[in-house]
C-alpha cells in the first residue's frame, strides 16, 4: 500500500539530483505532479513524495534531525541523504525545505504546484486532522493555522520570496494547466494530438485514510516521523523558518 510499503530502492551514490523542486503544499496537485514527472515525456523518475518516507522510520528521523539542525551546511547535509538519487521530488518532504533545495540543487527548475486555495483547505483538513491533532501536541504547538488558506498563501510567498533572491524562476502551475506549459518550463516535448495522453489526475485522500488506520496500530516511530513533517508545515506558517 502507497504511504505505507515503499520497494523503491535509490542509488544515493550514483551522480543522479534534483533536477524539479516541487515547492507546493501537499493536496496541491503533488501526485499528479510526481506522476508527471515520472512519466516517459518528462522521464524525471524516481521523484521523492511522502510516499517514499512515511514507511521508512530512519528517514523520518533523519529528518527530525534536520528540522532540528540551525546550521545550513550541517543540514544539507542531511538533506543530500534524503534527496540523492531522486531527479525531483513534489510533496512532503521537500516543500518544507524548499529554500535548501534551491541551495543544494542550483539547477534545478522550481514548481510551484497550486489549487485554489479555498477547496485545498477543506480538502487537506478533513484528511489530515487526526495526524495534525496528535502530532501538534508531541511539539506544544496549536495547529490552529495550518492548512488555511491564510497559511496556503504565506507558503506559496515564501517560496517565490526566497527563489527572487536566487534569481531563479519560478512556474505556478496547477493541473488543469496540462502538458504544455510544464512540459515547455522544463524543456520537454509535450504530448501531442495523435497521443491521447492526459495530463495524470492522482487523488491520495483515499489512501492517506487507510494509513491513518495502519498508523494508529503501528504507533511509535511513524508518527514521530509525521510529527516531523507537520512541525515542518508550522515552521513556515509565518513565512519563514522556526528554528
Amino acid at each position: 500500500m502507497r504511504f505505507v510499503t515503499d520497494d523503491l530502492v535509490v542509488d544515493r551514490t550514483s551522480s543522479v539530483q534534483i533536477q524539479v523542486i516541487g515547492a507546493g503544499l501537499p493536496r496541491c496537485a503533488t501526485s499528479s505532479l510526481q506522476a508527471a514527472l515520472e512519466s516517459n515525456y518528462i522521464n524525471l523518475d524516481p521523484c521523492m513524495h511522502m510516499a517514499h518516507v512515511s514507511p521508512h522510520a530512519d528517514r523520518g528521523t533523519l529528518l527530525l534531525t534536520a528540522l532540528r539542525e540551525p546550521n545550513a551546511a550541517t543540514r544539507h547535509k542531511l538533506l543530500h541523504g534524503i534527496f540523492d538519487g531522486f531527479q525531483a521530488t513534489t510533496d512532503f518532504p521537500g516543500c518544507m525545505f524548499a529554500d535548501d533545495l534551491m541551495d543544494m540543487y542550483p539547477e534545478a527548475k522550481i514548481v510551484l504546484n497550486k489549487r485554489p486555495g479555498g477547496a485545498r483547505n477543506r480538502n487537506l483538513y478533513s484528511v489530515w486532522r487526526t495526524f495534525m491533532q496528535r502530532s501538534m501536541v508531541s511539539f506544544g504547538l496549536t495547529a490552529d493555522e495550518l492548512f488555511t488558506a491564510k497559511h496556503y498563501d504565506a507558503h506559496n510567498e515564501w517560496v517565490c520570496a526566497e527563489a527572487a533572491k536566487r534569481g531563479r524562476e519560478v512556474l505556478e502551475f496547477e493541473p488543469r494547466d496540462g502538458w504544455a506549459s510544464l512540459c515547455k518550463f522544463l524543456g520537454k516535448q509535450a504530448p501531442g494530438d495523435d497521443d491521447d495522453e492526459p495530463f495524470p489526475h492522482r487523488n491520495d485522500a483515499s489512501e492517506i485514510r487507510m494509513v491513518q488506520i495502519v498508523l494508529y496500530a503501528r504507533g511509535g516511530l511513524s508518527w514521530v516521523a509525521l510529527a516531523g513533517v507537520v512541525y515542518g508545515i508550522a515552521r513556515l506558517a509565518g513565512g519563514g523558518r522556526m528554528f
